[in-house]
């Protein structure tokens, strides 16, 4: 019953059933992973990090409530600058490669289009809030990941919105805020159209973008929208059509391991996933040429290159406690903001859930990160008093 009707869709599988018994293994070892992890992340942090009180120093109050509707101003234009220049310069967005950009420019929205303009927004909500008690500026938790989600071609407002939901619910928890039904109502309808329109909208453009040819196209409809949206919920998860294929393949080995780490970033030329496990994979004539379509196979898949379980749930214990880590430091040093954490914890989690193309990148991100934390410090201390 459990192996049914089974369609891997993105790599080579065979489906005879004795062949599901290493994948089977290794995602039960992962989960054991995931749970030693979290016992131990609990311990880690809590002993390591405590938590400490801050204040707002009076003169920044000052400042802020005089000048507030000019940093919305300045901040709006900023949204605006930057979501117009991206489209119409196609800099950073998803499957498009751009190579007419400089490399520093290309960074730049890369960093603010993936995670840099939530961390702004989720600060200025935060401090906003916290001089005049107003929620009327969590707006801005449905305006920025709609039109950054449209901006870079993503199907992923839902779930950038949820990492951003989440801050927000465990935050009026924290404030000891109460909502009517009737809120909750509005928040969930208004969630649903926001879903609709960014995944209705994405699709338009991607059908336009993705392809050479516009004129035999079927076009996008409010129903094909709803089927496709459906469709790509139920199926759409990175990982396990990835870790069928690798753990029937028998290359696998350390030395298999590390050279996938010197994959090149190559334009409509097979990654090192598709190469090895997806030899059926073929390239459309009707794509455009600057399309690169790419296949990842997530973390797990990735760290079974190895051949080895044990590597893969040592290796998944210790992210996680490095990334719990890091979510905690973003959280301390932002004065103990719940919502940009969880917008550093979701950017931590969807870059590892799709890892596995040019896994040498990740040192890029990971300064960002550097970056970010930096940037955060130098704000923060314009605002928190000293003691």
């Amino acid at each position: 019953m459990y192996f049914d009707y089974i369609n891997v869709t993105e790599g080579d599988f065979d489906l005879i059933i004795s062949n599901y018994d290493n994948a089977t293994f290794i995602i039960i070892i992962v989960f054991i992973a995931c749970v030693c992890a979290s016992l131990l992340k609990n311990i880690i942090v809590n002993n390591l990090i405590k938590k400490t009180k801050f204040e707002i120093k009076s003169s920044f109050i000052i400042f802020y409530k005089h000048y507030r509707f000019f940093i919305f101003f300045l901040f709006s234009a900023f949204l605006i600058f930057v979501w117009g220049t991206n489209y119409y310069f196609q800099i950073y967005s998803k499957g498009l490669i751009n190579s007419d950009i400089l490399p520093v420019v290309k960074y730049f929205y890369a960093w603010v289009l993936t995670y840099g303009l939530a961390v702004f927004t989720s600060i200025l909500i935060y401090i906003d809030f916290l001089i005049f008690k107003n929620n009327i500026i969590f707006i801005l938790v449905i305006i920025d990941p709609f039109f950054t989600q449209i901006n870079i071609l993503s199907r992923s407002f839902l779930i950038f919105f949820a990492a951003y939901l989440r801050g927000f619910l465990l935050f009026i928890d924290k404030q000891k805020i109460l909502f009517s039904k009737i809120f909750v109502i509005k928040l969930i309808l208004i969630i649903l159209v926001f879903t609709f329109l960014s995944f209705y909208s994405v699709s338009k453009i991607r059908s336009f973008k993705f392809d050479k040819i516009h004129n035999n196209q079927v076009p996008i409809t409010i129903a094909s929208t709803f089927s496709n949206f459906f469709s790509l919920s139920f199926n759409r998860w990175v990982g396990i059509d990835a870790l069928l294929a690798v753990s029937q393949n028998n290359k696998l080995s350390y030395e298999f391991f590390f050279s996938s780490w010197k994959e090149k970033k190559n334009i409509q030329k097979k990654s090192f996933y598709i190469d090895n496990f997806f030899g059926r994979f073929k390239y459309s004539g009707l794509e455009s040429e600057n399309l690169n379509t790419v296949i990842t196979p997530g973390i797990v898949a990735f760290l079974y290159y190895s051949g080895s379980a044990i590597f893969v749930f040592f290796t998944i214990a210790i992210l996680i406690i490095i990334f719990s880590l890091i979510e905690k430091l973003f959280y301390i040093i932002s004065l103990q903001n719940i919502i940009l954490a969880n917008i550093i914890g979701y950017t931590l989690a969807v870059r590892f859930i799709h890892f596995g193309y040019v896994p040498a990148n990740t040192l890029n991100f990971f300064l960002s990160f550097g970056f970010t934390l930096f940037i955060i410090f130098v704000l923060i201390n314009f605002i928190k008093k000293s003691r």
